[in-house]
């Protein structure tokens, strides 16, 4: 069934790029409704950019996560949690987007 359980991450290979470096982003919120995730996002658009909305299929359901900048550092983006936090009053975590270049 559905429930919680805690995990252990191990970092198997850096690559060229360092854990603290990259591209990063903050989650801001995770709906099951687009319209509530397009919301938050008009709400946010005036103050922040990018802001984007990814698709994501869950094994308990469809979500609509609602993602604020693309930072390159995770010390940055850590900041940018923290005012998310503070100015907006939202719960926030940094995501780390592994991407390859399509080029």
């Amino acid at each position: 069934g559905a429930g919680l359980a805690h995990v252990r991450l191990q970092l198997l290979s850096l690559g060229p790029v360092s854990p603290g470096e990259g591209n990063f982003t903050v989650q801001v919120g995770a709906f099951t409704r687009r319209s509530n995730a397009e919301r938050l996002r008009e709400r946010l658009t005036a103050h922040y950019a990018p802001i984007f909305i990814q698709d994501y299929d869950a094994p308990n359901g469809y979500f609509y996560r609602v993602r604020v900048g693309r930072l390159p550092t995770q010390s940055a983006a850590e900041q940018l949690a923290a005012q998310l936090r503070m100015q907006q009053r939202l719960n926030t975590f940094v995501v780390r987007l592994d991407e390859t270049d399509p080029r």
